[in-house]
């Protein structure tokens, strides 16, 4: 690694997850991985794309272990009420069904778990992502995205309008079909490339190169935009609306 400037010494000091990322992007530069490694963080469940190199086992580290159920019950099916606004579960226990409700997950608790997965990211790894990104797009939109951490694009394919989002899934617009009609949210469209940090809304490539693989295939293959990413209905938490 060529040697640094005091500034970027002083930087590196305070970041105590420095020297592992350094590590992991080394070793990734030496195996070929175009993405670089993911990084496990401690308490963080890591998933990770089944194809990537060594998922299982990189999935396996920092993980809490899973507590056991003493009681016996088996799920045996699961859905998202709009009444209720949260998830219905169907139990079962020596042949007795019963039924519960899943509290739907709040921002805050995801935002706050985003905080703790930035640990992974590299000021200098989310900085290259937004000189390369500012090249991708117009002045006004990399202003937008500079400010605001969101942008919008139309496709000319298909005629609708992408809002680019840091740290938040795409949401997918399309025109009302009257004048007096506002945009209609279809979707918001979420896909981590390499892996993420379930519970948060964090990544395991750096915020800005996640806006960039979404931009990019976008562009490039939009169907195929669609059918990697999870479709979110707009009323779900997980749309991040």
């Amino acid at each position: 690694m060529p040697s640094l400037s005091r500034g970027r010494q002083a930087a590196r000091a305070l970041d105590g997850h420095a020297g592992l990322r350094d590590a992991l992007f080394e070793i990734a530069n030496e195996r070929g991985h175009w993405a670089g490694i993911p990084m496990p963080l401690d308490g963080e469940r890591l998933i990770i794309e089944p194809t990537f190199p060594h998922a299982e086992a990189l999935m396996g580290m920092g993980k809490q272990p899973d507590s056991a159920d003493d009681e016996g019950w088996r799920l045996r099916n699961q859905w998202y009420s709009r009444h209720h606004r949260c998830d219905i579960l169907i139990m079962e226990k020596n042949g007795k069904i019963d039924w519960g409700k899943l509290p739907a997950f709040h921002h805050i608790s995801h935002d706050l778990s985003t905080l703790g997965c930035s640990e992974a990211w590299g000021i200098e790894q989310e900085g290259r992502a937004i000189d390369l990104l500012g090249k991708l797009l117009r002045h006004r939109q990399f202003k937008q995205y500079l400010m605001t951490g969101m942008f919008l694009e139309t496709s000319k394919r298909s005629g609708v309008t992408y809002l680019f989002r840091r740290l938040k899934p795409t949401v997918a617009l399309r025109p009302g079909r009257t004048d007096r009609e506002r945009m209609r949210i279809l979707c918001a469209l979420c896909m981590h490339p390499i892996a993420y940090y379930a519970g948060s809304w964090a990544g395991a490539m750096c915020p800005t190169d996640d806006v960039i693989a979404h931009l990019s295939l976008m562009r490039g293959d939009e169907a195929m935009f669609w059918r990697r990413s999870n479709q979110h209905p707009p009323y779900r938490p997980e749309a991040g609306l």
